[in-house]
């Protein structure tokens, strides 16, 4: 054998065990997994909301089973994880395409890999540290003007007395590229429409949406928020007024927005929509709980048209979190006795909704921890915190080991 060849055979053994040694590091790692955290029993919830920002980075970077595993060290027992957000899941959905959604599922728009399922990821590691994964539903009747849904759709839309199906219109950065002009304009709200809660085809899409992850995933339940719901400006496209008058004699809808029999007719069929999906979701699975997340009822009912309070009365939501976000401590702890869902905690498990901060600007945990011996002192069924990237991850206001003895200390 010649030099030359000799040279070449140690390059190609030289090379193979590289390989091997790479392949054996990149298996092993990809392999492990967090430990389990010995299981803490409460009948508190103690939940945080996951973005599907947050998501799609403990998806790409392998690290979901170390979330989870912190999660469970600070004593928290529930993951609300965004499912469905500007117009795209976070899961591969045959009721998506069949509607003409995107082809591939994506995440903050990045377009996840065939076969990938960042939902599965995040239920088997949530399980395996006995914690309760109840899909969150974010967007809930709200989409993306520019989304592939409301093209193939617009009848689906509803419309302001001007016929407008956003209702404030912005004009974007004309420097950016298109898919950030959309970014930019949803993130401000210029470019969000509203499907029709009163239309059949609108009302199937989303009982079908929801359905398919409980009827696929072993959750544990699925939670709507404060966008299952309508601004009390929409409601005057073409079906729902034919709909209106069918039901009123040929009398077209009050011009008035804000007009008492009107409101309520329209927060009727969002809870027409919600008993439907209550009984989707209970045929899939009689034991996922229905969870909802709304402001408190006044607000929710005059601005957004969500009468959750009879919803608590007909029984067709299991759980209530009620998002407080307040500045003010002394504001926080007059909204839990006297914004009117003080005795729901009577009727059905409930909890307050908690706000982290901004990713710029979070709470500091002392903060935190003073929201939460309030909500604690008023005798509510837990807290959750929104969200997941400004409570435990690097965005947080204050040092790992501070927040973790803090919620230590609360939730032990």
């Amino acid at each position: 054998m010649t030099n030359a060849k000799r040279t070449n055979a140690k390059r190609r053994k030289f090379w193979i065990r590289l390989s091997l040694f790479l392949s054996t590091i990149w298996f092993v790692f990809a392999l492990w997994q967090a430990p389990v955290v010995s299981p803490f029993a409460s009948n508190q919830i103690r939940g945080v909301w996951m973005t599907n920002v947050g998501a799609a980075l403990s998806y790409y970077t392998m690290r979901t089973d170390e979330v989870m595993a912190t999660m469970a060290k600070h004593h928290l027992n529930t993951l609300y994880p965004c499912v469905w957000n500007r117009g795209y899941t976070l899961h591969p959905s045959a009721v998506m395409q069949a509607a003409g959604g995107p082809a591939k599922e994506m995440v903050t728009d990045i377009p996840l890999l065939p076969g990938d399922d960042v939902l599965k990821g995040l239920v088997h590691q949530a399980h395996r540290q006995h914690l309760r994964i109840v899909p969150w539903f974010e967007y809930g009747l709200m989409i993306p003007e520019t989304s592939a849904i409301a093209k193939a759709h617009p009848d689906w839309l509803t419309t302001t007395q001007a016929g407008e199906t956003v209702e404030t219109r912005l004009s974007p950065s004309a420097a950016l590229p298109q898919p950030l002009q959309n970014f930019q304009l949803e993130m401000v709200g210029g470019n969000l429409a509203w499907l029709n809660p009163a239309h059949p085809d609108v009302q199937q899409f989303l009982t079908d949406l929801i359905v398919e992850v409980v009827a696929r995933y072993p959750v544990d339940g699925i939670q709507l928020d404060d966008h299952f719901g309508l601004p009390v400006a929409f409601g005057y496209d073409a079906y729902t007024v034919e709909k209106y008058k069918s039901e009123h004699g040929g009398a077209v809808p009050p011009s008035d927005v804000n007009d008492a029999e009107w409101v309520a007719w329209r927060a009727g069929q969002i809870t027409q929509l919600l008993e439907k999906i209550n009984v989707a979701v209970k045929n899939a699975n009689p034991d996922a709980i229905v969870s909802v997340s709304p402001n408190p009822p006044a607000f929710a009912y005059n601005k957004y048209l969500q009468d959750w309070r009879r919803w608590v009365d007909l029984r067709i939501v299991d759980e209530v979190v009620v998002q407080v976000y307040r500045d003010d401590l002394a504001v926080l702890e007059n909204d839990l006795y006297n914004s009117g869902f003080y005795d729901v905690r009577e009727q059905v498990p409930t909890a307050i909704g908690l706000y982290t901060g901004p990713f710029l600007s979070a709470k500091p945990i002392d903060r935190l921890d003073a929201e939460i011996q309030t909500v604690q002192a008023a005798g509510f069924g837990g807290v959750a915190f929104f969200c997941w990237e400004t409570t435990l991850w690097s965005f947080k206001g204050s040092e790992t080991q501070a927040v973790l003895t803090t919620l230590l200390s609360r939730f032990s």
